[in-house]
């Protein structure tokens, strides 16, 4: 069995989605699980950047990206056919002992990378809404019209 690891990860605006961990993360985790007890520890509530949004078949324009936070991890069969229509994570997260301790600012300065202008405005309002509880409705809007954009380009390309 080739193992993957699936999250189940809320986003600030109330939604909850799955998602399989970054091809490029894995590898670490894969090593916690097979050689710790308590492996989930280092995922459980850690803040970590993912697509909310289809890729589109010609990469043309990413899709929207949110900072959520993990509610759950399991290990999955790769192979499984019910886990291969599941998007992946991006590659940065946070684990929470680390976001817990520092500000909003340097997560978000970390976490926000390099994304385009209207996915770092909602990392930013995502990982202010994580640490300290504020809602940034006018911020979603924005994100939920670029995901409607992003599903139309892809029906267009399907």
């Amino acid at each position: 069995m080739a193992t993957a690891f699936k999250v189940l990860v809320n986003l600030s605006w109330g939604v909850q989605r799955e998602y399989l961990i970054a091809n490029d993360v894995e590898p670490g985790l894969d090593h916690r699980y097979k050689t710790r007890d308590n492996w989930q520890d280092v995922i459980i509530d850690a803040l970590i950047n993912v697509p909310v949004g289809p890729y589109l078949p010609d990469n043309s324009v990413q899709p929207p990206i949110a900072t959520g936070k993990v509610a759950s991890v399991e290990a999955v069969d790769s192979d499984d056919p019910a886990v291969s229509g599941i998007q992946r994570t991006r590659s940065q997260f946070i684990m929470a002992d680390i976001w817990r301790k520092q500000n909003a600012d340097v997560n978000a300065n970390f976490l926000r990378h390099d994304y385009d202008e209207l996915s770092q405005k909602q990392i930013v309002a995502d990982v202010d809404f994580w640490e300290n509880g504020n809602r940034h409705p006018d911020v979603y809007d924005d994100t939920r019209r670029a995901i409607a954009a992003q599903e139309k380009r892809y029906a267009e390309q399907n």
